[in-house]
């Protein structure tokens, strides 16, 4: 079935579908939020499709130009600790209705991520008759698959894993990923290779890698145990005095593990080294005045934070884990060192900050790795490719 208009000219239309979406802001939203945007500048028709988990939200609403429609989940269940899964189940009869009722209005469902939502986006689209796409951006502890299998966001969810499994195309953000997808029957041609794209153009490229004062070290992320800021914490404690006096370090996000990160900064006695910034709207700002950049997860898909650090000539620090380890090679754009191993992030932290020449070196060579691989433009043709090869019958072109 030709999807393409009656001219064969208009492209695809495309409806993403995300569990979470604004005011929920986390990698998988932005990423959603990005690249719905810049389809949109190339013509293309897409609308966001989520739950209304928060009071206050509008069903409808437009944010910097995409259209948002949120469907009823009953608040998780107005808050009430032990119901709110409630409201998952209700958000799969709402999405469910919700993409048979508006099936004329679409040609392709795009979904962000793997779960519960997923599972009813892709069988909606075998009874309306339209291709589907799932992104998924978690592996490893973290996996897509093994929150299914485990019932870890909502019950019975791995009873649905055969459904999120008939997916048309499955793009995967890191090699991890793709094992992890054969592993389950995946056919290897049902699975394309695109990463999350960064405006890198809009960034201005940085010629000065000098600190004025204590080098700035920047985490940028939500506060969790995947993403390893303990292991930040431990390593920061491990360099002494005068090490530690060369820098400051901003922990930018908000997440459950705050209060544990604020008893643990206080026990190593580092208020004075760390600061927990929080939620802030300037990220782009901090980090063009950031000097260098660490991501210590435990398990990533593909961190948008790593790469637009990157793409501010920033030297990165990044644990040696899969989404981390395609981005960075250690010791040409950047250093790795092992997932949960404070002492080698000491020896990271204090080799960069003391050493103008290396995170020039480093930085420069991010900025541009990420030109090369991870321009938006150059992920937006291959959004392109997929959707229309899709909507024409053909084999995916990506």
């Amino acid at each position: 079935m030709d999807l393409t208009g009656t001219d064969g000219c208009r492209p695809p239309r495309v409806v993403m579908v995300v569990r979470l979406f604004h005011p929920w802001v986390g990698g998988t939203e932005r990423q959603a939020h990005t690249l719905a945007r810049a389809l949109i500048d190339r013509g293309v028709d897409v609308r966001v499709v989520t739950g209304r988990w928060f009071r206050g939200t509008p069903r409808r609403e437009t944010i910097d130009g995409v259209p948002v429609f949120r469907n009823h989940t009953l608040w998780e269940f107005f808050g009430i600790k032990g119901f709110r899964k409630f409201g998952g189940y209700l958000y799969i009869v709402t999405l469910l209705w919700h993409l048979w009722r508006t099936r004329r209005t679409y040609d392709v469902i795009h979904i962000h991520g793997m779960n519960y939502h997923s599972a009813t986006a892709v069988r909606a689209g075998r009874w309306v008759g339209r291709p589907t796409v799932t992104k998924l951006a978690n592996s490893g502890s973290a996996s897509d698959v093994e929150k299914m299998r485990q019932n870890r966001q909502l019950w019975g969810a791995r009873y649905l894993l055969p459904s999120a499994l008939a997916c048309d195309r499955f793009v995967a953000l890191n090699t991890a990923v793709v094992d992890e997808l054969v592993a389950v029957g995946v056919p290897d041609d049902r699975i394309v290779s695109i990463p999350n794209g960064v405006p890198v153009e809009a960034i201005p490229t940085r010629t000065d890698h000098r600190a004025d004062g204590p080098a700035n070290v920047v985490f940028v992320g939500r506060l969790h145990e995947q993403k390893g800021i303990d292991t930040l914490l431990e390593a920061t404690s491990r360099l002494d005095e005068p090490a530690a006096g060369r820098m400051r370090i901003d922990l930018i996000g908000e997440g459950p593990h705050r209060p544990g990160l604020e008893s643990r900064i206080r026990d190593l006695g580092l208020g004075e080294t760390v600061e927990l910034i929080g939620a802030v709207d300037d990220v782009p700002v901090r980090l063009r005045r950031a000097d260098v950049f660490v991501l210590p997860s435990r398990a990533e898909g593909l961190s948008n934070a790593l790469l637009e650090a990157m793409a501010n000539g920033l030297p990165v620090i990044v644990s040696d884990v899969p989404g981390n380890r395609d981005v960075v090679d250690h010791e040409v754009n950047g250093l790795r060192f092992a997932a949960g191993d404070a002492e080698a992030l000491a020896n990271c932290l204090d080799r960069l900050v003391g050493d103008e020449e290396s995170r020039a070196r480093l930085g420069a060579e991010a900025r541009r790795h990420v030109e090369r691989k991870y321009s938006l433009p150059s992920v937006v043709d291959r959004y392109m490719d997929l959707y229309e090869s899709l909507t024409a019958g053909s084999p995916a072109r990506v």
